[in-house]
């Protein structure tokens, strides 16, 4: 047996060990959208196709699928019937609200509509513009933006009028979502993105997390509100289980370096010179060495990606019981979570279909959980970053205050002051005056390390905001208002999770 067969089965033994320690999952959860022409040539021609379609995707998911469409005459009914008969769920992006949707649809397929729209388990209105054209445009554009794949039911003829499917194809082309054509007229499949498309049965990411162990997470088969939650500190606590301490062990090979320097130093003073040097030299090559034998890339990498999934997880549980769920972190940067975010979606869908909170109650419970919890950790936080600027400042100054008190004596004895002749001839002398110096030095690059000053007055301006925001949210009466704060609120306390990304993959946060 090769070497690599042997390396193959041990990693396999290793995945369904922490499967067999990981008994908390995200369903992998696969989001079919759907844009479909107004008039079919072959109705049942088309449902067919939509089944068989529908149904092999549902078999080939080890997960769950659901539905994105709007709903329209002609395709959109289609695709969203479809839905329901094969018991796959279902999200509606409406143009405009269901009591005003009725007019566009003839008597005879009004009540078809309507059965969609009690099944549906969640219906939003995405569109808020006047015109016919640019809503079903924006509810078009917003089916993609919400979905891992995308059908068309469409005859393939272009069309300049906005709001078509022609329009919502190219711009899904565009962006490259992966997307699936379903010719209205000649009746073919045909895959525009193969490739990516097979990867969207396999999301390594979230298989990654859910492979995580459960860290001592209580384990139960619950509601869709229990399963993300308890997901959710399961990843918390393995983010807090590996976080590497990166400016400690950043501050390691520094003070090995000054110790080797000093040590250096006392071989000239001492008779046991060889020991001394051999010490240093020892200590120079820990330092060299310690940052790779710890490992720091890798487990600074490792735990970025596994907080950078929990605090996200946190900010979609913070908006759990609202009307929508706002995109806080797009695509363009949080791709790698794209399932994650689909998955954690479709459980919100899930859970807002037995019930969602009052205004009030949403109010309270965010304000509790997620302003005043945060405001009391950017708190705490900046008081430790202050007691540790200081601790670095009276370090500094005790150090270079007794290397100058005893270069002055130095220099005292000298000019021959009475007392301080011999000063300059003490054998450790030298050494003393080198070693503060050097202390001053490792205390000054701490200081560089843990960037202490820049991070207090970060945590206090982070505070400022939230206070400023607190007051907003406790006076705002409507959902609307309230969310844009709430957006605003998520969106702000992303900027740590973006360093932590910018961190992991050595690169700098662009300048505003």
């Amino acid at each position: 047996m090769s070497w690599l067969k042997v390396f193959e089965n041990i990693r396999t033994i290793m995945v369904r060990t922490n499967r067999k320690l990981s008994g908390i999952r995200l369903p992998t959860t696969l989001a079919i959208g759907f844009i479909g022409q107004r008039s079919l040539p072959d109705e049942a021609k088309s449902r067919e196709l939509l089944v068989e379609f529908l149904g092999e995707r549902v078999r080939l998911t080890n997960g769950l699928v659901y539905g994105v469409s709007s709903l329209a005459e002609g395709g959109n009914l289609l695709f969203t019937e479809v839905c329901i008969q094969l018991g796959i769920s279902l999200q509606l992006l409406l143009p405009v609200p269901p009591d005003k949707l009725q007019a566009s649809f003839n008597p005879s397929t009004w009540a078809r509509a309507r059965r969609v729209l009690d099944q549906a388990i969640s219906i939003e209105i995405v569109a808020a513009q006047n015109s016919v054209e640019d809503a079903s445009y924006e509810c078009g554009i917003e089916t993609i933006q919400r979905s891992s794949l995308l059908v068309a039911l469409w005859n393939g003829e272009p069309s300049g009028r906005i709001g078509e499917v022609y329009q919502i194809v190219t711009f899904a082309k565009q962006i490259g979502r992966p997307m699936v054509w379903i010719h209205s007229e000649q009746g073919t499949v045909q895959s525009l993105s193969h490739e990516t498309e097979r990867r969207l049965l396999h999301d390594p990411e979230l298989n990654f997390l859910n492979d995580l162990p459960d860290c001592g997470v209580a384990c139960s088969d619950g509601s869709p509100t229990t399963i993300a939650v308890q997901w959710f500190k399961k990843i918390d606590a393995n983010a807090s289980k590996l976080a590497p301490q990166v400016r400690r062990a950043a501050s390691i090979p520094i003070l090995y370096t000054a110790v080797a320097a000093v040590l250096s130093g006392a071989a000239s003073k001492s008779s046991a010179g060889t020991v001394w040097i051999a010490a240093s030299a020892a200590l120079g090559i820990i330092a060299t060495a310690l940052p790779v034998a710890l490992r720091l890339d890798r487990r600074q990498a490792v735990w970025a990606r596994t907080r950078t999934a929990a605090e996200v997880c946190r900010s979609v549980l913070a908006q759990w019981n609202t009307p929508f769920q706002s995109e806080v972190i797009g695509p363009e940067i949080g791709s790698e979570l794209a399932g994650t975010l689909t998955s954690l979606r479709l459980l919100k869908m899930q859970a807002a279909a037995h019930g969602r909170a009052s205004l009030e109650e949403f109010k309270k419970q965010y304000l509790k959980d997620r302003i005043l919890d945060q405001m009391d950790y950017y708190s705490r936080h900046a008081e430790q970053a202050d007691h540790e600027a200081c601790k670095y400042r009276r370090i500094t100054f005790v150090s270079i205050g007794s290397a100058v008190l005893l270069s002055l004596c130095w220099i005292a004895g000298i000019m021959g002051v009475p007392g301080l002749q011999g000063v300059m001839h003490g054998h450790w002398f030298g050494l003393s005056l080198s070693a503060l110096f050097q202390g001053a030095t490792v205390v000054g690059a701490l200081q560089i390390v843990n960037d202490s000053k820049r991070r207090q007055r970060r945590y206090r301006e982070l505070h400022n905001w939230l206070s400023d925001w607190n007051c907003q949210l406790g006076a705002l009466r409507t959902w609307s208002s309230v969310l844009k704060v709430v957006v605003q609120v998520e969106k702000t306390l992303m900027v740590e999770l973006l360093e932590w990304r910018s961190l992991a993959r050595n690169t700098k946060l662009p300048r505003k």
